[in-house]
């Protein structure tokens, strides 16, 4: 059987992926020049594809982006969360001072995303360098639902499918869900969860629970150790290096039979016939 490594694989574009969401995130010391109006003003300006403008305030010492709990201490309750997001709200870009993310629904391609995460990671430097930095990670979502749930075992390696396809009726399977963590390198680690999960379950925030059975593979590349610079190019760099190594894993896990189910054809470009 086929091992897994982190050696980087070539992406297959697929236009049928179950891809629900991807999350960046980078965690930083205590920078609160990041959540001014005049802060706001210039990361506007510099991320001038996302033009939705949304302030948020929280009451609490706990603030959830993209899943992540922060602790805040509690002399800034309130906090502040800047987001800027696309008329669509497809992608969104959350800043408070003590973390920067970006997430999407709508994700193509590793270079594409890692290019907004570097305009993203240039657009705070500019502001103010955080000084410290505490956390680098990526996260790729992905989710089955409806018939497809039916196909999982050939979908996936066995080890991640867990009981989904061997619970004979009349019993029901209402949830299976397995959870690994990956040492990579010193300091740096991939957590992988999959499962079957019911109406309305979810392993976190960062994914919203859907009305019905859902099958997700949620894979998690990041920092274990804090304390580095940030550094634009040095963060891009980890970035496309962890999603690299994220994809390896996906295409470790999946089967061709995945593969091919969902490779589809590109969908007709604008003013094209289809």
């Amino acid at each position: 059987m086929p091992k897994f490594s982190v050696t980087p694989v070539d992406e297959v574009r697929l236009y049928r992926a179950p891809l629900a969401k991807v999350v960046m995130q980078v965690q930083y010391s205590r920078t609160p020049q990041l959540v001014t109006d005049s802060a706001e003003a210039l990361i506007a300006e510099a991320l001038a594809r996302y033009p939705v403008r949304r302030r948020q305030i929280t009451a609490a010492s706990n603030l959830m982006i993209n899943g992540q709990n922060l602790q805040l201490p509690g002399s800034l309750t309130p906090g502040v969360a800047l987001s800027f997001s696309d008329p669509k709200g497809a992608w969104q870009v959350t800043v408070t001072e003590t973390a920067v993310a970006l997430e999407t629904t709508d994700y193509s391609t590793r270079d594409d995303f890692c290019t907004r995460a570097a305009e993203i990671f240039a657009a705070v430097a500019s502001v103010n360098l955080p000084p410290v930095v505490d956390r680098v990670g990526i996260r790729y979502i992905d989710r089955l639902a409806g018939a497809a749930l039916d196909k999982v075992p050939s979908y996936v390696m066995p080890g991640l499918s867990a009981l989904v396809g061997h619970v004979d009726p009349p019993l029901v399977l209402n949830h299976s869900i397995t959870e690994s963590l990956i040492e990579i390198d010193a300091g740096e680690g991939m957590l992988v969860r999959s499962g079957l999960l019911p109406p309305g379950g979810a392993f976190d925030p960062a994914l919203p629970a859907v009305p019905e059975q859902s099958w997700v593979l949620d894979m998690d590349v990041f920092t274990t150790q804090a304390g580095f610079a940030f550094d634009v190019d040095e963060l891009t760099r980890r970035l496309v290096r962890y999603a690299e190594t994220a994809y390896a894993f996906f295409r470790f896990a999946t089967t061709e039979a995945f593969q091919e189910a969902h490779r589809g054809e590109p969908a007709p470009l604008a003013g094209e016939a289809p």
